[in-house]
């Protein structure tokens, strides 16, 4: 039988699409990329192999024309390949990259041509068209407004490209979210950039905290965006937003979000109670996937087979497709991952894992204390 996979990491792909649900997971992790199979559907999932161990892989993207697999790492360990696509071999890709800190990856296919796009920390967007094998800065982003105000809020205050998207039918229009700091839109593939802010309040707890985009597919002006303060809905392509969940409510601090392939009316939301800030106190996040089948107005916890409370944050999240079917998977920042083939009604634990999986340091709130100190040495050293 034909192996059928999914990807799995904080900011990478997000959504794929096979013939069927998917038989193995490639996670990113803190150690490296995980791989996870059964022998059919239905069947127990098994963690049989790992690659990149010395790499914490914050992004993976499967590139279909040509087989190969990209990863990307943080605390500058930069971008890698395996030509095959498995992960059974990888080598680096350093040409044109001067930030080697990989926060997100992007791949975009118009016609027969593949662009490649990373984003990393400090905040900066490249673009490849020769599948990575060389890449260019595209500097223009810091033509936007407000630039001086990008900021993240740990210590040393380093804010990053945590997204690009692209608009499902006009392939010059892409979008970028830089946290914290800028919702960017640009209609002319990446040569200017407009700021959409009208989302952001003097209110807001913090500035800007864009996460991720989910745009209908059918009506490109109508999309979420998930953000640090809540979720909320544009009509309009981003000139007005509905606030359609906050702070204080049961996913206070949203990061992922997905339409239901057969009802668009449906989303998908994972994330946790609070924010980053009080984890570290509490080794709490309180964290939950929760469905909305009216747009977002009205939200139902689905918990059957979770953990609940998720005691540690969801830091990544994928949707598997297939005709008739749909699968989610969720990893945590102590190791979990969790899947669910109906629609969120039952979840499965996949064991032994075990290495976080998690965006930069979100996995140092739920060590022990002296462990979290240790790598907090370790980190500023």
């Amino acid at each position: 039988m034909t192996e059928i996979t999914t990807y799995v990491s904080p900011s990478g792909q997000q959504i794929t699409r096979g013939e069927g649900p998917a038989t193995r997971i490639l996670v990113g992790t803190l150690n490296g990329v995980a791989t996870l199979r059964r022998a059919a559907p239905g069947a127990p999932w098994a963690l049989t192999g790992r690659s990149l161990d010395d790499c914490h892989v914050g992004s993976l993207v499967y590139e279909p024309g040509s087989g190969k697999l990209f990863a990307g790492a943080h605390e500058d360990g930069g971008l890698w390949v395996s030509d095959d696509g498995e992960g059974a071999s990888w080598r680096p890709l350093t040409n044109g990259l001067d930030r080697p800190h990989i926060y997100s990856l992007a791949a975009r296919q118009r016609g027969d041509h593949v662009t490649l796009f990373a984003g990393t920390s400090p905040a900066g967007l490249y673009r490849s068209d020769d599948l990575g094998e060389s890449w260019t800065e595209n500097s223009s982003i810091f033509d936007a407004s407000d630039t001086a105000k990008w900021t993240f809020p740990p210590p040393p205050h380093i804010p990053h490209v945590k997204q690009t998207v692209f608009h499902p039918t006009d392939p010059e229009t892409i979008y970028v979210l830089v946290e914290q700091g800028a919702f960017l839109k640009s209609t002319n593939d990446g040569r200017t950039w407009t700021e959409l802010a009208s989302y952001s309040a003097p209110g807001d707890e913090v500035y800007r905290d864009v996460h991720r985009l989910v745009i209908k597919p059918d009506e490109p002006n109508v999309f979420y965006l998930v953000t640090g303060v809540g979720i909320y809905r544009s009509a309009d392509g981003g000139e007005t937003y509905d606030h359609l969940m906050r702070r204080g409510d049961r996913i206070g601090y949203p990061d992922f979000a997905f339409l239901d392939p057969d009802d668009d009316r449906t989303l998908y939301m994972g994330g946790a109670r609070t924010s980053p800030g009080t984890w570290r106190k509490s080794r709490m996040a309180g964290a939950c996937v929760m469905r909305s089948t009216d747009e977002g107005k009205s939200w139902t916890e689905l918990n059957n087979g979770l953990p609940d409370p998720i005691a540690a944050s969801i830091e990544a999240m994928s949707q598997h497709l297939w005709d008739g079917g749909m699968m989610l998977v969720a990893g945590t920042a102590t190791g979990e991952v969790f899947v669910t083939e109906d629609s969120g009604a039952s979840w499965d634990l996949v064991p032994d894992l075990v290495r976080p999986v998690a965006k930069d340091h979100h996995y140092l709130a739920f060590l022990p204390e002296q462990e979290q100190k240790e790598a907090l040495a370790r980190l500023h050293a």
